[in-house]
């Protein structure tokens, strides 16, 4: 394999990618920059991690102002909810809803299982190895391109 046929295949995956979003986006009835926040929410969750609007900053590089109003938003349109942090009652987690979870993993369901049955057939050494090429790949995507 050439170096074209990875770039054609980093091409494939991206456009892949853009695909599996815009089914999730038409599923849920929210924008791309709404999917975003919903997916870091739902991936948070799946590793047993909470979301403040802190992370989101960070995740999004947007202003705190900002991310409260997408949160906001949201929140009315019956995505997300805010729950009480147990061991700061002054802050807030936010989750998604019972009812954005149940579409959301609908959604993502036969996509999960495919990943699962194409990942867990990998051995330790080929994941090890696929994972150092993805990084790569993405360290040559987020700092290699030319500044104007």
């Amino acid at each position: 394999m050439s170096e074209i046929d990875l770039t054609a295949a980093i091409t494939r995956l991206e456009a892949a990618m853009g695909a599996l979003r815009g089914r999730l986006r038409e599923r849920l009835s929210v924008s791309g920059s709404d999917l975003t926040v919903l997916q870091f929410v739902a991936r948070a969750a799946a590793a047993d991690r909470t979301v403040r609007v802190k992370d989101l900053v960070s995740h999004l590089g947007l202003t705190g102002p900002a991310v409260t109003g997408t949160v906001d938003r949201l929140e009315r349109a019956g995505h997300l909810c805010r729950v009480p942090n147990p061991e700061d009652g002054r802050s807030r987690f936010i989750e998604l809803t019972p009812e954005t979870q149940r579409a959301y993993a609908a959604a993502m369901d036969s996509t999960n299982e495919h990943l699962h049955e194409l990942l867990s057939s990998f051995s330790e050494r080929e994941t090890t190895r696929y994972v150092r090429v993805i990084d790569r790949v993405i360290e040559a995507l987020e700092y290699g391109a030319p500044t104007p």
